[in-house]
């Protein structure tokens, strides 16, 4: 992967567009990215990691913090990166979330936009967009580099500060980072499956033996019921199942023997038994005989006795009988006689009620008239009926038309009523109208000023900050002044001891070289070989050592970077003081205050006046709308008074004409209803009175016919009349009762007869064939008292079979249950001791020497490839001096695997990376760094990684470890690799001449390329 251009607005410290050409910097193979603290260098490389993967490193991944403060309020953020992946080139535009200004709101709020993305790819001598999309783009990216963003960030940007905490890290904290960087999160999943797998087979496995070590409880209870020496039978351990299977076995044998003994034991029983029932079913049958004759005897007298009730009670019954057949044409008679009597009653009465009516005289209807009605009576009054309802049609029309006048009336009120109502609000309203205007207007002139006010109350709020602010800033730049100083007589005075040792060094170098003559040993500056005079050191003077020396200008340097940064401190803090009073930060504090009080207060009444000023003419257009509405109802309530008085006076005069009708058809009744309600009523009863007529002839005809028939059936009775029939009849009860009577004794009769010859026939006999005698009752209890000892001992015996019998079959349930569960168990203890070994392996436990995890391993393994890679680098640093060893030795209990040491060739021992010196520390991790690139490179897929950023930490190198450094570096460009550094280390600036430079400004930072001459390959 290379990086072409980049481009950057509003981004970090960037306001205005700045535009970074990769391509004319990467043809120097080496460039040097350097500017002030603060200016915006590692914004240079987050804007890189935001475009790739829309997010920077470490704590700075808030994108919606990226904006410029420095840039205008409506500029977007945005950074555009052109970069190619192989033989292909893309170009990704980025934006992070920002708030802008609403356009409408005249800029006093804002409006959120959204992070937005443009993916493109160069094809066929254009651009073609590929995503728009946030997600889409950032994972096709991160497939076409092959890296996440944190592989990315410690592969192609790396972070010396990082890894020099790699360096010193103990074993967790490299695993976390390495997990990260390589990705070992499967081997972490094996480790859980394992885990899991274990779990289940445990599982499995416990409950397999569970159920087999239920089985053989369940035998051991069974067997304990006929043998308590089997007790310990039932206790669960390792082989206790297996033990208990040949205990059931050898029991079965047992409780077979027993069983058949307790078969033979039932069959004689069994046979004893039904001798004594047999036995007692004789004395039994014996003596239920003759209790039964003697009881026969008793009841045939008593049968005997009752026949002289029963015979007059069967004769009543015959009589009964036959008067039954003739009681139903005596009761139709009698029927039929009481139906003709009262329908003529019926008539009678129907005529006189139609006789007494009102309308009777006028019909020719009189009371003493008979039976017979005036022919023609009903269709005379029905043609009367007829013209009456015709005439109360016109009179309920009447009455209608009256009440409609009466309601329209009404309503024509209710409408004057509303109309008057409505002129009531319309003055009302044009009232607060008027008012409203007035107000309004004010409140107009009032709100005129809020624009006024805000830009006061921004005013007063930017001096209140400035003066607070130069307050602060005074005191940091009387603090950095004072620093500054004390920095530089520290300087001063380090500074001058180291040339006084300097001075008094070459003073004595005389006397040094003198040390160093012997006799016949050639002067190194003269070469003569005799020495008369050696210069010796003043008395009291002690040599100054070159180490001394050299110690003394290495504290002064140091001292001098101090005063240069506090120095530096002190000017940047003193302008920053000057700016702020410029801007009036010298002023009263107090009065800012006040002033920024009453700006305030001024806003807050123009806001007021502004929200009043709405309400007002909110309620303007509301009363506007209100006294047009009002206006329409009124016009429409005078309308409708109108037209409803209209229709009342048209309703009056209908019901006029109908008036005149209406009373000639009365004939002499209080209304038209009354009259059609009179001849309703006579129309009924004259009706009544002919169906009456009608019906009591009917009923004459039919009671003289069933007479006939009556007297047709006697002939040829006991019976001369009806009276005599009725009198021989019995009641439902009575006849019931005597035919039960009868009935029972027949009945009883018959039982009698039956057990008289069943007695006779199965009287038992001896062997004389005398009848056998009677046995007692003690003779029946004693054979009893011996069946019932017999029955309960075979019952005992067979209860003992059936429970042998039953346990031998449960016996022979639970050997084949066990032998089914020991087949079942067998390979399922296989498995879980197999698991429980690999997975006791894979966590670092069991015969696991180093204690060592599955995913650690791994880890072990990649930490190693670092190591040696690492090794190369360092190798080359240091002049071959330093190698990076991964080491997988344990520490007292702790797990091992991640160990990192560092080798020392000048004295061959192994050290810990915690006693390397600052420069050490740098070289070993920037080697390391590079060496985790190069392995992490190899793991994503071998990525051609062609452009790489290497963080400061050059300063802490001397000049030797830093040419070395550098030359390692430059290897780096083998291949057309370019290699941008980040450094403030002066003499970096003078030995790469490609560089970038980042200049810091009060309104945002800006970049500038200086090019040196371009570098062989």
């Amino acid at each position: 992967m290379r990086i072409h251009r980049l481009e950057m607005q509003a981004f970090g410290p960037f306001a205005d567009r700045q535009v970074i050409d990769f391509d004319e910097l990467g043809a120097h193979g080496l460039f040097l990215l350097n500017g002030p603290t603060g200016a915006g260098k590692t914004s240079v490389l987050d804007a890189i990691c935001f475009a790739l993967y829309g997010s920077v490193p470490g704590a700075r991944q808030q994108g919606r913090r990226l904006r410029s403060d420095h840039a205008a309020q409506d500029t977007a953020p945005e950074v555009v990166l052109e970069f190619s992946s192989g033989v292909r080139r893309f170009d990704v535009a980025r934006s992070p979330q920002w708030e802008r200004p609403a356009k409408r709101a005249g800029g006093k709020s804002t409006v959120t936009e959204q992070a937005k993305t443009l993916l493109r790819e160069f094809v066929d001598g254009a651009w073609v967009e590929k995503s728009s999309r946030n997600d889409e783009a950032a994972a096709e990216i991160a497939e076409l580099l092959g890296m996440n963003r944190e592989q990315f960030t410690k592969v192609v940007m790396l972070p010396q500060g990082d890894f020099a905490a790699f360096l010193r890290a103990d074993a967790a904290s490299r695993e976390q980072l390495l997990q990260q960087l390589f990705g070992t999160s499967r081997f972490e999943d094996v480790e859980r499956r394992l885990k899991a797998e274990l779990v289940e087979a445990t599982a499995r496995f416990d409950a397999a033996q569970a159920r087999s070590e239920h089985v053989l409880r369940r035998a051991g209870d069974e067997i304990r019921r006929y043998r308590d020496e089997l007790t310990e039978s039932s206790e669960a351990g390792d082989g206790a199942v297996e033990r208990g299977e040949e205990e059931l076995e050898q029991f079965r044998a047992e409780l077979g023997s027993r069983t058949a003994a307790a078969r033979k034991e039932l069959a004689e029983l069994q046979t004893a038994r039904e001798g004594a029932e047999k036995h007692l079913q004789e004395f039994e049958h014996r003596r239920a005989r003759g209790l039964a004759l003697q009881q026969l005897i008793r009841e045939e007298a008593e049968h005997a006795r009752a026949e002289a009730e029963i015979e007059p009670q069967r004769a009543a019954l015959q009589t009964h009988a036959a008067a039954s057949v003739l009681a139903g044409s005596v009761r139709a008679a009698e029927a039929a006689a009481r139906r003709a009597e009262n329908r003529r009653a019926e008539a009678e009465e129907a005529l006189q009620d139609l006789a007494g009516h009102a309308l009777a005289p006028a019909y020719n209807v009189l009371p003493d008239a008979g039976t017979v009605l005036p022919d023609g009576l009903e269709a005379l009054v029905g043609a009367d009926l007829a013209a009456a309802r015709a005439a109360l049609e016109d009179e309920e029309r009447t009455e209608a038309l009256l009440a409609r006048a009466g309601t329209e009336t009404e309503a024509a009120q209710a409408y004057r009523a509303q109309a008057a109502e409505a002129v009531t609000t319309l003055a009302s309203l044009r009232t607060e109208e008027t008012e409203l205007a007035g107000e309004a207007a004010a409140l107009g002139r009032l709100a005129e000023g809020e624009s006024r006010a805000e830009a006061a109350l921004a005013s007063a709020e930017e001096l209140v900050s400035t003066i607070s602010g130069y307050a602060a800033a005074s005191k940091r730049a009387e603090a950095a002044g004072k620093a500054a100083a004390d920095a530089r007589q520290e300087y001063q005075d380090l500074r001058q001891a180291w040339q006084d040792l300097l001075q008094a060094r070459l003073e004595q170098a005389a006397a040094e070289l003198a040390q160093e003559l012997a006799d016949g040993t050639p002067c190194p500056v003269c070469g003569g070989l005799e020495h008369p005079r050696p210069a010796v050191l003043p008395d009291g003077e002690a040599p100054v050592t070159r180490e001394a020396e050299q110690e003394a200008k290495a504290r002064s340097a140091t001292a001098e970077a101090a005063y240069d940064e506090a120095r530096h401190l002190a000017g940047t803090t003193a302008e920053e003081a000057a700016v702020l009073r410029a801007r009036g930060g010298a002023g009263d504090a107090a009065s800012a205050q006040a002033e920024l009080d009453a700006a305030r207060a001024d806003l807050e009444q123009a806001r007021g006046a502004v929200r009043a000023l709405a309400e007002a003419e909110r309620r303007l257009r509301a009363i506007s709308a209100e006294l047009a509405a009002t206006e329409a109802t009124r016009s429409e309530a005078l309308i409708s008074a109108a037209q409803a008085e209209s229709r009342a006076a048209a309703a009056r005069e209908q019901a006029a004409e109908l008036s005149d009708r209406i009373t000639a058809a009365m004939s002499g009744f209080g209304s038209i209803s009354e009259r059609v309600r009179s001849l309703t009523e006579f129309a009924e009863l004259a009706a009544a009175a002919r169906e009456a007529a009608g019906a009591a002839a009917a009923a004459d005809e039919e009671s003289e016919r069933v007479g006939a028939e009556l007297d047709s059936a006697l002939s040829g009775t006991p019976f001369a009349a009806a009276a005599e029939v009725s009198a021989a009849l019995l009641d439902a009860g009575t006849a019931e009762a005597y035919a039960a009577a009868v009935s029972e004794w027949e009945e009883q009769g018959r039982r009698l007869l039956v057990r008289r010859e069943a007695q006779a026939a199965a009287a038992p006999e001896d062997a004389a064939g005398e009848p056998l005698a009677v046995p007692d009752e003690e003779d029946v209890a004693e054979a009893a008292e011996q069946a019932a000892e017999v029955r309960k001992a075979q019952e005992e015996a067979a209860l003992l079979v059936r429970l042998l019998e039953g346990s031998d079959v449960r016996l022979a349930e639970y050997s084949v249950e066990l032998r089914e569960a020991l087949e079942r168990t067998a390979p399922l203890r296989a498995r879980r001791d197999l698991l429980q070994s690999v997975a006791d392996t894979a966590r670092g436990g069991g015969e696991n020497e180093y204690k060592m995890t599955l995913s650690t391993y791994v880890l072990a393994a990649r930490l190693e490839q670092v190591a040696a890679a690492a090794t190369e680098r360092l190798a080359a640093m240091t002049g071959g001096r330093y190698a990076l060893v991964h080491s997988d030795s344990k520490s007292g209990n702790r797990k091992a695997g991640l160990g990192l040491h560092v080798t020392d060739e000048w004295t061959g021992q192994h050290r810990d990376t915690s006693t390397l010196s600052g420069g050490e520390s740098f070289m070993a991790s920037l080697a390391l760094a590079l060496g985790l690139a190069d392995v992490v490179q190899q793991e994503a897929g071998g990525v051609n990684i062609e452009t790489l950023f290497v963080d400061e930490g050059f300063g802490s190198l001397d000049e030797q470890s830093l040419e070395q450094v550098m030359d390692a570096l430059e290897g780096l460009r083998d291949g057309g690799r370019v290699v941008g550094l980040v450094s403030h280390v002066a003499e970096m600036k003078q030995r790469i001449p490609a560089q970038l430079q980042i200049i810091k400004g009060r309104n945002g930072s800006s970049v500038r390329f200086s090019a040196g001459e371009l570098l062989g390959p």
